[in-house]
């Protein structure tokens, strides 16, 4: 009797090794396909925040324009002009890359062109040495600083915002005149640095054809327009909601406890000289709830206030929403 093996025991033995095979195949397959070169989780397992995440407490950070101009705005206030508007929130200073800077704070506010609608947030910066104007402190969108850069700091509180904008720029000091007996220089002696460059934006000096009135000339006229969003397109004014001034940069005042309005409404078209600026409570004219007038060239949002004081002397803030588009980008008034 034979003890060769049949042909249906050498399919059978076949089968037996090719199995394990395609096991282990399948199974290095897998392993391949969920795990990195390097050992880790591949990019769709992997936790996104975890390549972006600022671990530096503290430190100067450095300026970084992440268009690749070669430098970066610093504003007035933490966003951009609305759609279709060429005002709002000022330029007060161009950082070039590079330049060092003190992250004081950060905010979530204005959207930027380009970047994703939840792409808020924004820093207080205060520029060091080596910057065009250093300690003139503005806002920058967080892009501009790369997040190896970047050091851990709080939320920016009105109150941290104002005291932190109500303190004095840094100013170069004049050269001391010369001793009485001192001979007068042969020539013109150049202007020094704190003359040829202001301390602190340009305040506007009226209207065009105004005459030279001096007590005029740092006055600052805003005009009340009190309009919200009405729909895609349209604007309309809030009657059911009057502008008003209030003690406080706060919103809701007259509903609040106690109230903190102070008395009298204003309409649209009145006209109030702004006194200074200062951060406060966010405020929009749009309609947060819904997307219905997210395309609306008027929309607009801020968290800067004026103080100001009407015809008749009252003196309240008011946030830069329910004044005229031009005049919500900060005059280069003083900090309150």
């Amino acid at each position: 009797m034979s003890t060769e093996p049949t042909a249906r025991d050498r399919r059978g033995i076949r089968l037996f090794l090719v199995i394990p095979l395609v096991l282990t195949a399948v199974l290095l397959g897998y392993l391949i396909a969920t795990t990195g070169h390097d050992g880790t989780a591949a990019a769709g397992h992997a936790d996104p925040a975890a390549a972006s995440e600022v671990t530096r407490d503290s430190g100067d950070s450095t300026i970084r324009s992440h268009d690749g101009s070669g430098a970066v705005n610093l504003r007035s206030c933490p966003g951009m002009p609305a759609a279709g508007q060429t005002t709002g929130c000022d330029i007060i200073d161009r950082l070039p890359d590079g330049t060092v800077v003190t992250m004081e704070c950060w905010i979530d506010s204005g959207t930027v062109p380009g970047r994703a609608d939840t792409d808020r947030r924004w820093f207080l910066v205060t520029p060091g040495a080596g910057a065009p104007h250093p300690g003139r402190r503005g806002y920058v969108f967080s892009a501009e600083i790369p997040v190896e850069k970047q050091v851990r700091r709080p939320e920016c509180s009105n109150d941290l915002t104002n005291e932190l904008l109500g303190e004095p720029e840094p100013s170069t000091p004049a050269p001391s005149p010369p001793a009485p007996d001192a001979p007068a220089p042969s020539s013109p002696e150049p202007a020094s640095p704190s003359a040829q460059v202001p301390s602190s934006p340009a305040v506007p000096t009226g209207t065009p054809g105004s005459g030279p009135d001096p007590s005029a000339a740092d006055e600052v006229t805003v005009v009340v327009r009190n309009l919200v969003t009405d729909g895609r397109t349209q604007m309309r004014e809030d009657t059911a909601h009057p502008a008003y001034l209030s003690t406080q940069p706060v919103k809701r005042c007259k509903d609040r406890t106690p109230v903190c309005a102070v008395p009298g409404d204003l309409a649209s078209g009145d006209r109030l000289t702004a006194l200074c600026r200062l951060s406060g409570d966010r405020i929009t004219n749009g309609q947060d709830q819904e997307d219905v007038d997210d395309l609306n060239q008027g929309l607009d949002e801020s968290t800067l206030w004026y103080r100001l004081q009407s015809a008749d002397g009252r003196v309240g803030y008011l946030s830069v929403i329910w004044l005229a588009p031009g005049d919500r980008g900060g005059h280069g008034l003083p900090a309150c």
